[in-house]
């Protein structure tokens, strides 16, 4: 049964509708919710969701008894209807956050045509295409919404299904189907695969070989300086680069390489796995080295809300009473720090298997390419589509989605059709990356973001947003767009040309070209052979990329 697609968007409004759908499943219009349960219900879209907790326990909930149907009756964890425009996955996390008070990690469909109809004892009817997804909740238990939910427990899998195949009426009927197609299709231990993916530990064990890599370069860094103590700095570099690199950040590239692990079939905690840990620990390193540096050349004052490294450094210069130019000294150490970075990388990087070395060289060589195509191209004044999108890729997309994803799948043993698949949908997600960057440079909010808005307008960065400003400005915002980078724009023009912008529906634009790479990327997955839990996982990462707000 196929349904149309629907582009992933920020929270819909607070239109309560259901989705009303053919006998084939396809949309034919839209209904209030509170109007369309009757005894006569038509066929309209809906969700129902598995809860699974670090136990590998299935979360139940007693349905309120203030319910309009079935009340007092224990189903499975939380069920509901998308709204118009709202994707059934979206939709659960919206109700799971609004009745449960839980936050939920990636969802697997477990089954995506389940269809269902039936009559409460007060003659209402549930008609619904249900499609069913189990979720990884992050916190231990639920803050449930009274008037939804009167229990709740953590059951075993086994436990559950045996109960409710021996007494089905004392479930809701929807729940009483679900389970033993779940059972019949080979989910014995729960409604999810044997491993559960555990983002935090994976970022833990990355965290636990960066500390011990920076415990070793401070042992050998000592025999190098040969007591000679540090001057003008607080602490030396490796200190310093350990208090940048462990627990900071989003770990995105750590999390991208997690999911194409998984989805290229490998096991948390396996040989293999091991290899993907050293791979995202080196990406983070090497992910330190292009922030310090990238922050020197565009002159960043801050990042990650805290001091730029070379503005740091140059704070230390003047506290210390330093001799000579703070900034000039500030510019070096911060360079010298990032210098240090990369060679931390590498020398992780260097204990990988020789397919993984090989991409790692490429990521490397290719980033900086992205970085000089960026100079060059702001110097000569580039505001074309092609070299936008070309520095965008080499100095964002790949590095961050592309690259983790392949390294994860090699790290597994991939096929090379597995890793082709990825890399296609890598590229889509970098560049719905790349653009959400875009945005956030021009319209961010610095307190989430941590950086400086608008620096990349100032400095006329290549961007995707600039080529569509271009051809949509006209009078003295298209004077400003065009002598960006110069002397006749300041700083202080950066938030009228930014408004400019917006009123023109640049961000409008910029928004539409993100939702068709969601799209395009999600398209990639569609029908693959790649394992479940991986898919899942890209699909919610490649949702939060698109719409973060930092």
């Amino acid at each position: 049964m196929k349904r149309s697609t629907r582009h992933f968007h920020p929270p819909v409004p607070d239109v309560d509708e259901v989705v009303l759908l053919d006998g084939s499943g396809q949309m034919v219009g839209t209904a209030p919710r509170l109007d369309v349960h009757t005894d006569a219900t038509p066929l309209h879209l809906a969700f129902s969701t598995y809860l699974l907790n670090a136990r590998g326990e299935v979360l139940l909930t007693r349905r309120a008894l203030g319910k309009k149907t079935w009340p007092g009756v224990w189903t499975n964890s939380c069920c509901g209807h998308p709204r118009p425009s709202e994707a059934p996955e979206d939709a659960a996390r919206r109700r799971i956050r609004e009745e449960l008070g839980l936050t939920v990690g990636p969802l697997v469909p477990l089954l995506p045509e389940f269809r269902y109809r039936a009559v409460d004892a007060s003659g209402v009817v549930e008609n619904e295409v249900c499609p069913v997804y189990a979720g990884y909740v992050i916190e231990a238990d639920p803050s449930p919404d009274p008037n939804e939910v009167a229990e709740w427990a953590w059951v075993p899998w086994d436990r559950f299904a045996e109960a409710i195949t021996a007494t089905p009426h004392v479930y809701s009927p929807w729940a009483a189907l679900q389970v033993p197609l779940l059972v019949a299709q080979g989910a014995a231990d729960g409604p999810s695969p044997v491993r559960l993916p555990d983002v935090e530990g994976v970022c833990r064990d990355v965290d636990e070989l960066l500390t011990k890599e920076i415990t070793g370069l401070a042992v050998e860094w000592e025999t190098y300086v040969a007591g000679n103590g540090v001057d003008v700095l607080p602490v030396d570099l490796p200190a310093w680069l350990g208090d940048l690199l462990v627990g900071r950040g989003k770990r995105l590239r750590v999390t991208m390489s997690y999911w194409g692990f998984l989805a290229a079939g490998g096991s948390h905690g396996s040989s293999d796995y091991h290899d993907l840990v050293r791979a995202a620990a080196a990406l983070e390193a090497l992910h330190l080295f292009a922030l310090v540096h990238d922050d020197v050349m565009d002159c960043s004052a801050s990042r990650r809300g805290r001091p730029s490294a070379h503005v740091q450094a140059s704070h230390w210069h003047v506290g210390s009473d330093g001799v000579g130019d703070a900034s000039l000294f500030g510019t070096n150490i911060a360079v010298l720090l990032g210098d240090l970075a990369h060679t931390v990388a590498d020398k992780i990087a260097d204990g990988l298997p020789r397919p993984l070395r090989k991409v790692w060289y490429a990521l490397c060589v290719e980033l900086v390419a992205g970085q000089r195509a960026d100079l060059t191209g702001a110097a000569a004044g580039r505001r074309d589509l092609a070299h936008a999108e070309h520095v965008a890729r080499l100095k964002s997309g790949r590095y961050s989605i592309e690259r983790p994803l392949e390294l994860g799948a090699l790290a597994a043993g991939a096929l090379p059709e597995v890793v082709e698949t990825l890399l296609e949908c890598g590229e889509h997600i970098g560049r719905a990356f790349a653009l959400r960057d875009d945005y956030l440079g021009v319209w961010g909010d610095p307190a989430l973001t941590g950086k400086p808005a608008g620096d990349d307008l100032l400095e006329a960065k290549a961007t995707v947003l600039l080529t569509l400003a271009r051809d949509r400005l006209a009078g003295h915002p298209a004077y400003l767009l065009a002598r960006l980078g110069t002397p006749d724009v300041t700083g202080a023009d950066v938030p009228v040309l930014a408004g400019a912008m917006r009123d023109a529906g640049v961000d409008t634009a910029l928004e539409e070209l993100i939702a068709a790479e969601y799209d395009a990327a999600t398209a990639c997955l569609d029908g693959s052979d790649l394992d479940r839990v991986g898919i899942a996982g890209i699909r919610d990462a490649a949702r939060a990329i698109a719409w973060r707000d930092a």
